[in-house]
């Protein structure tokens, strides 16, 4: 049963690749997800669809015990915030809300299956009028937690059935798709594959591997994604859309020299909306670390606070503000808040944009920047705090 603070949740996939979306759902006493029935036809705007689906899901359960999480095509920036307001027009709340790619839904899908289906490959072919998309999905088991990676889509050209071929031509292309590494299992969706259509297919297909019928398989991977947040991953998917390194800000606590993390590696960059309040402890200068998940060498940007007033030592509160604009791009934004009535802010505020694909990175060792320190407001007074 998925509980948060003592609540039932209730879960929302929504495959929204094309105009009118895939709704699945799943609550607290279903063990797995249901397509949630509903008829787009006639409504006018994304804003509408969502609307539709918000008064729907109200029918299982409370408004502020709903998750979402959105599957879309495309996961540009700008795409990804208009989908976001449209469904905060429709009634949703910003925090009820989590975008995704199809890969990714689709790994989380298959993640959720018995261990002894993604054992090796594991294959999702849909299929369409004349051709076929295979995608196809790896998991490593030699790291902790186990990696999870997709390859590119395949489209595969099989015509249809007037013109005759299509089952020739897909069992030649399954053939040679599965051809080298073993493949365990594959998901079919967008057919019945019947044994009258598709008997040479069938016996490449399902040959020494399992085969499942499939439908709705991005909402229902996106309800996985839903009700799995907050809990201790047991694997880590990487795609284009991955930050590859973990964050952090150089500090120190009590006389030892660490980095303070502040973004960790393996989250979806465009989901990165992360601050903190500092306080300064030495001169206007920070230094932030990028550790690759990966191996390979470390990334250090230093960031000058350019005509900040000077105060006296931990009289400088700093806010601190990062997202990311792409997976390899960090922006960061740092404010002065002063300190209190005794010293005001100054309302300055500094950006910088750190490039994680640069070969010239800022190279910062303590002797590179004297004394910079800061603390954790939060943790103001209290024994081991952090300084940067």
């Amino acid at each position: 049963m998925r509980m948060m603070n003592g609540r039932e949740l209730l879960i929302a996939g929504i495959d929204f690749r094309e105009e009118y979306p895939i709704v699945c759902y799943q609550s607290a006493r279903m063990k797995e997800p249901e397509l949630l029935p509903l008829d787009f036809k006639g409504q006018q705007g994304k804003a509408a669809c969502f609307l539709k689906i918000l008064s729907a899901l109200k029918r299982f359960g409370k408004k502020e015990d709903i998750r979402t999480v959105i599957v879309l095509p495309d996961l540009e920036e700008e795409s990804i915030r208009q989908f976001e307001q449209e469904a905060c027009e429709a009634g949703f709340v910003r925090e009820q809300l989590q975008v995704i790619s199809e890969a990714e839904s689709l790994v989380h899908f298959v993640m959720h299956q018995s261990n002894d289906i993604w054992q090796h490959r594991v294959c999702l072919l849909e299929f369409g009028v004349d051709e076929v998309r295979a995608q196809m999905l790896e998991v490593s088991r030699r790291t902790t937690p186990m990696l999870v990676q997709t390859a590119e889509p395949e489209y595969w050209y099989v015509g249809n059935m007037l013109d005759g071929g299509r089952d020739e031509q897909l069992a030649q292309m399954a053939e040679t798709c599965f051809k080298g590494k073993p493949v365990s299992a594959v998901f079919l969706t967008g057919t019945d594959f019947d044994a009258r259509e598709y008997k040479k297919s069938r016996e490449v297909i399902c040959a020494h591997r399992r085969v499942f019928l499939a439908e709705q398989v991005y909402a229902r991977g996106a309800c996985m994604v839903a009700g799995i947040q907050g809990a201790k991953p047991t694997y880590l998917f990487l795609n284009e859309q991955t930050l590859l390194y973990n964050m952090g800000i150089r500090c120190r606590r009590g006389s030892q020299e660490q980095a303070h993390m502040l973004v960790s590696a393996g989250e979806n960059w465009y989901d990165v909306q992360e601050w903190r309040e500092m306080i300064l402890l030495g001169e206007p200068v920070l230094e932030f670390v990028f550790q690759p998940m990966m191996g390979g060498k470390e990334l250090r940007f230093g960031m000058q606070l350019t005509d900040l007033p000077v105060r006296p030592e931990r009289t400088t509160r700093l806010l601190i503000e990062i997202h990311f604009s792409g997976p390899r791009q960090c922006e960061v934004k740092v404010s002065d808040l002063g300190f209190g009535e005794l010293y005001p802010a100054s309302d300055l505020y500094w950006l910088e944009s750190f490039s994680l694909e640069e070969e010239e990175e800022y190279d910062g060792t303590g002797d590179d920047l004297p004394g910079q320190t800061c603390k954790d407001a939060a943790a103001d007074g209290a024994d081991g705090t952090w300084t940067l």
